[in-house]
C-alpha cells in the first residue's frame, strides 16, 4: 500500500481563495460610486436650472401699487398705496393692446395684465379687483373666508362680507410670504363667481375691494385656492402653468 501524501499548509493557514476578481476591482469600486454621485448632482443641478430657466414674465411687467397719501390702522401712522387688476375666464385676450399672456388659451383664465405686483413694505394696500370669471365650489371652504385683511372684511359690489359662499367661487387671491420671508404673513380674498359662461362679451363683474397691511421686505407668493384647472382635482392645466393663476408680489 502507497504511502499517502500530505502537502504541507503554507504559514499563515490555507492560502485565499481565488474569487476571479483583481486586486485592481477593490480600488475601482470607490471611483465608481463617485462617479455616480457626481452624475447625479450635476442631473439635479440641470433639472434645477431648466426649471429656473422656465420662470413666467408678464409682457406687462410689474404692476406698481400708486401712493394715495398716509393712513392710520390701528393706531400707527403708514404709507397707503392702491393696486388693481382683473381676473379674466379667457387668457388670450390683451389690456391696452398688451396681451394678458403670451400663451393665452382661450379655456385659460388669468389674472391681468400682470400676475407681478410692487408694494411697500409695513403700508396699507388697498387692493381693487374686477373679476369677471364663472366659477363654482372651492376643494376645501376654509378658503370661502375673508383672512387678514384690516378688520377681516372684504367689499363685494359694496357689501361688506367677512365670507362668501363656497359653492359660488370664481377665484381666491391667496398670499404667502416665500420661504424664510415673513412666516406669519397671510392673506386670502375670495372672489365670487359671476353667473353663466361668456363673460369676456357680456361685460359682466363683480368688483372686491380690500385692505391689508404689507410685510416685511422680500418675496411673497400669490396662488388661486380655487380648482379651475384640469385633471385630478381640477388643479392640472391652468393652475400649474406660468403666470395664470400664479405670481409674486414684491415687497420693497
Amino acid at each position: 500500500m502507497a504511502d499517502e501524501v500530505v502537502q504541507p499548509e503554507p504559514p499563515g493557514g490555507s492560502p485565499p481563495e481565488d474569487d476571479g476578481r483583481s486586486p485592481d476591482d477593490s480600488r475601482a469600486r470607490p471611483v465608481g460610486l463617485l462617479l455616480t454621485i457626481v452624475v447625479a448632482l450635476v442631473l439635479i443641478v440641470g433639472i434645477g436650472v431648466f426649471f429656473w430657466s422656465q420662470t413666467y414674465t408678464s409682457p406687462s411687467g410689474t404692476t406698481v401699487a400708486q401712493p394715495a397719501g398716509t393712513a392710520v390702522v390701528n393706531g400707527v401712522t403708514m404709507p397707503h398705496v392702491t393696486l388693481q387688476f382683473q381676473t379674466y375666464p379667457d387668457s388670450t385676450g390683451s389690456v391696452n393692446g398688451v396681451p394678458i399672456h403670451p400663451s393665452g388659451n382661450p379655456s385659460w383664465p388669468a389674472y391681468g395684465p400682470s400676475d407681478e405686483y410692487q408694494v411697500p413694505a409695513h403700508a396699507l394696500v388697498t387692493v381693487t379687483v374686477r373679476q369677471y370669471d364663472s366659477g363654482g365650489s372651492l376643494n376645501n371652504p376654509w378658503f370661502a373666508t375673508v383672512r387678514g385683511t384690516v378688520g377681516g372684511v372684504a367689499r363685494v359690489d359694496g357689501k361688506l362680507v367677512s365670507s362668501i359662499d363656497p359653492n359660488n367661487v370664481g377665484h381666491t387671491f391667496t398670499i404667502r410670504g416665500a420661504p424664510g420671508v415673513d412666516p406669519g404673513f397671510f392673506v386670502n380674498v375670495p372672489l365670487p363667481a359671476v353667473g353663466g359662461d361668456n363673460q369676456a362679451d357680456n361685460g359682466q363683474y363683480h368688483t372686491v375691494v380690500f385692505n391689508f397691511v404689507s410685510g416685511s421686505k422680500g418675496v411673497y407668493a400669490w396662488n388661486c385656492e380655487f380648482p379651475c384647472g384640469q385633471m385630478v382635482a381640477s388643479f392640472g392645466g391652468v393652475m400649474g402653468a406660468y403666470g395664470f393663476m400664479s405670481g409674486f408680489m414684491h415687497v420693497v
